[in-house]
């Protein structure tokens, strides 16, 4: 494959790959975000004395865990597509 050629793939493919690697970062301050609320919703479970602020938070916990899930299902799509583009940016020859 012509140097010509090449160069332009590999740097398209470094480029998605670092915008792949950003999402996942973001995705992570999301899983922390997420998980700090959930342990204060948790400890104001503790403290609630109303079984309606209960319930409230009791199902708040329930969302914010299945967005934890939905947030972990995206890391992984995203890791997948990053291991791609790294293999296949393996397989080409080098441009320099």
């Amino acid at each position: 494959m012509a140097i010509n050629f090449t160069r332009p793939v590999l740097d398209r493919l470094n480029q998605e790959i670092a915008e792949l690697e950003a999402g996942i970062t973001e995705l992570q301050k999301k899983t922390r975000k997420t998980k700090l609320k959930i342990n204060q919703l948790e400890k104001d479970c503790k403290l609630s004395s109303s079984p309606s602020s209960l319930s409230s938070k009791m199902s708040r916990i329930t969302k914010l865990q299945a967005e934890l899930k939905k947030i972990s299902q995206q890391q992984l799509e995203l890791s997948k597509e990053i291991n791609k583009k790294k293999t296949l940016r393996a397989q080409l020859p080098s441009a320099e």
